[in-house]
């Protein structure tokens, strides 16, 4: 009697252990989403978070990652560094996100960096392009789409000699973004030679550039780098063809629909932007068309950083056969990851850079865009493809 209890006990216990195998097998591989929903990047935000959603439901309807779908855990940073390691933080200890992304402000990029370093988690920025974000010792940090900011000037000032600009007036944001950006300015491009520059700086939830505009007038500039400030990028466009000035402005990896939204038609011709969406390749159309139909919006920088991100874990997780965050990250840093219609194949440094970063710059024309962007008069153009740029290499 004793050992047929033994033995019904022994099936029991088989049978529970099984089961619980079986659920935690079938778990869902959660994935954070901490970036802005509110503030001066919530335009940022929105489209990460969409091209994280599409980039899910097509793993899912495949199966997922080791027979496991993906879920999404949310969260909004509000543009603040505490708000984000919060976030970060509970993710992490509460949820066990496998990694998190999407961060576009450069403060909270970096303060969310330290968290992800000290627990151990892929974390992927989206913008944040400050070069202070990334130390030689970085492990858990990924850029994607927006290279550190010394990259994004050394293409400016390749241009400004091929064009053979003389004046340049530059507009930069009192943080860490636009700070990187103005030494990575007057490292790169003061020295150019015969080149008058003049720097403004202006608070990030500046309104109105008016003032800022009509200090640069003066030099009547050939060439305004709005880089360093991406909320005001817009305003900053229209007030300086409403004040008569002949000049093209360089912008900050904008959203793109959503600039053409808020100056109109008087930015055609006078606006450049960069990307790491190549608009021209076959495969982004189709991705575009599909993005356009759920969410009826351009498939942008944003979206396709979110979707890329979410795409390349589900890779490096079938590749490590792992789920662990700590294996995960050793995969992409060893891999390398080539999405159809994305700018360039995404590997990296030790450190979290991307090696072979070739950013597209583009304009915008009037034209019937087809599906990718159903309903538009509007199109990207791209008028030039930078040569890959060299990682940037942190001085510690």
């Amino acid at each position: 009697m004793i050992g047929k209890r033994l033995a019904w006990m022994s099936f029991i216990l088989v049978g529970a252990l099984a089961q619980s195998g079986a659920a935690q097998a079938q778990a869902p591989i959660k994935f954070g989403f901490v970036s802005s929903l509110s503030g001066p990047f919530t335009i940022w935000g929105i489209q990460v978070r969409d091209g994280m959603k599409m980039a899910m439901e097509e793993l899912n309807a495949k199966g997922g990652a080791l027979g496991r779908k993906f879920e999404m855990v949310e969260r909004d940073d509000k543009n603040n560094p505490n708000e984000g390691i919060t976030a970060f933080q509970y993710m992490v200890e509460r949820e066990g996100i496998v990694a998190a992304g999407g961060m576009i402000s450069s403060d909270v990029g970096l303060a969310v960096s330290r968290q992800a370093e000290s627990l151990q988690v892929p974390y992927f920025l989206t913008m944040s392009g400050s070069h202070v974000i990334l130390k030689k010792s970085s492990r858990y940090t990924f850029r994607t789409c927006l290279p550190a900011a010394p990259e994004n000037m050394g293409a400016i000032a390749s241009m400004i000699k091929e064009k053979k600009i003389t004046r340049v007036g530059v507009i930069v944001a009192d943080y860490a973004w636009g700070h990187s950006l103005r030494e990575a300015v007057e490292t790169l491009i003061k020295p150019i030679p015969g080149l008058t520059l003049q720097i403004e700086v202006a608070p990030v939830p500046e309104k109105d550039f008016t003032p800022y505009l009509r200090k640069l007038q003066g030099m009547n500039p050939e060439l305004i780098i709005a880089t360093g400030h991406p909320p005001g990028v817009p305003t900053i466009t229209r007030q300086a063809i409403e004040l008569g000035m002949k000049t093209q402005i360089i912008g900050p990896w904008y959203p793109t629909e959503f600039m053409v939204q808020r100056v109109g038609d008087m930015m055609f011709d006078r606006y450049v932007d960069y990307s790491c969406v190549d608009f021209e390749s076959p495969a982004y159309k189709v991705l575009a068309e599909k993005y356009n139909v759920t969410y009826k919006r351009l498939f942008d920088n944003n979206a396709f950083s979110g979707y890329v991100m979410v795409k390349m874990v589900a890779d490096a997780i079938e590749r490590s056969r792992s789920v662990d965050p700590k294996v995960v990250a050793e995969a992409i840093r060893k891999g390398s990851y080539d999405q159809p219609g994305y700018g360039w194949p995404l590997a990296y440094t030790e450190w979290g850079e991307m090696k072979g970063a070739k950013p597209i710059l583009y304009t915008y024309e009037k034209g019937d865009p087809g599906k990718a962007n159903a309903g538009a008069a509007w199109r990207p153009k791209v008028i030039f493809r930078t040569p890959a740029v060299e990682p940037y290499v942190p001085k510690d």
